[in-house]
């Protein structure tokens, strides 16, 4: 027998608090899907989601970030627009291309159902909800202060900045606004989710903004998103015997944020 390392997800945390004894009542899900972070490159880490998911919720939409992602591809990569939004939307689909037998093998107790953003920015209630936020973002200084604070941790986990050097500070400038920008559209995809009926969201870790949003803290957001449920799942490293080979996974954890 092999030791053979796997990860077992359970509930970190829930906003608003008071619902985590009822979320059982609760019986379908939206899990969130962050391309590019490690969570959701690692098999054994998706499985450990899926399994938790299928084991708590009847229903599941998979919400696969692929139109958004491109403004990680700029962030990160320097590609600039359709050129950035081709190798997203490529991204989204070898995703689900690659991880679809994870979902299938669970489908037995939840329904997964795919959604990419890419199809949800075509609605026009997408549009909407987005100028709502960029409104939000300019007129009340809590949610501003919020999404500023989202940009400025994003941009400090992707690049080191350089001091005192014009053309480095202009460039982060721009990541900066692709950081909101990315924040703001992410909020309005989640309102038209919600506003389907879709309240429990479901991500492996911390984001801080909608765990905000979902405790009753910035309440001029539109109006289904206030209905918002925050699930924060853990995943935790276990050691299990069996015949496969032992994993190579010696990440930590917890990956936080998009």
């Amino acid at each position: 027998m092999i030791q053979n390392y796997g990860y077992k997800a359970s509930v970190a945390k829930v906003f608003p608090p008071r619902l985590r004894s009822s979320l059982s009542e609760y019986q379908k899900c939206v899990f969130i899907i962050s391309l590019g972070s490690k969570n959701f490159v690692d098999n054994q880490r998706i499985e450990a989601c899926i399994k938790w998911i299928s084991e708590n919720f009847q229903a599941c939409v998979v919400l696969v970030g692929d139109s958004i992602y491109r403004l990680t591809i700029e962030i990160r990569q320097g590609l600039k627009g359709d050129e950035a939004r081709l190798e997203a939307i490529r991204t989204g689909e070898k995703f689900i291309n690659e991880k679809f037998f994870l979902f299938e093998k669970y489908s037995g107790s939840c329904q997964f159902k795919f959604n990419m953003t890419s199809q949800i920015e075509k609605q026009l209630e997408f549009e909407m909800y987005y100028q709502d936020f960029q409104c939000l973002y300019q007129k009340d200084q809590s949610f501003q202060g919020m999404v500023n604070s989202f940009a400025q941790t994003y941009l400090n986990r992707v690049e080191q900045v350089e001091k005192e050097n014009k053309q480095i500070k202009e460039s982060l400038q721009e990541k900066r606004h692709l950081s909101i920008t990315y924040l703001l559209e992410e909020s309005a995809l989640f309102t038209c989710l919600a506003k389907e009926g879709w309240q429990v969201f479901v991500y492996p870790g911390s984001i801080k903004t909608f765990e905000e949003i979902s405790e009753g803290l910035h309440p001029q957001v539109p109006e289904p998103l206030k209905q918002m449920i925050w699930v924060s799942l853990r995943l935790k490293r276990s050691v299990q015997a069996g015949n496969a080979k032992a994993g190579r996974e010696t990440k930590k954890d917890h990956d936080v944020g998009q």
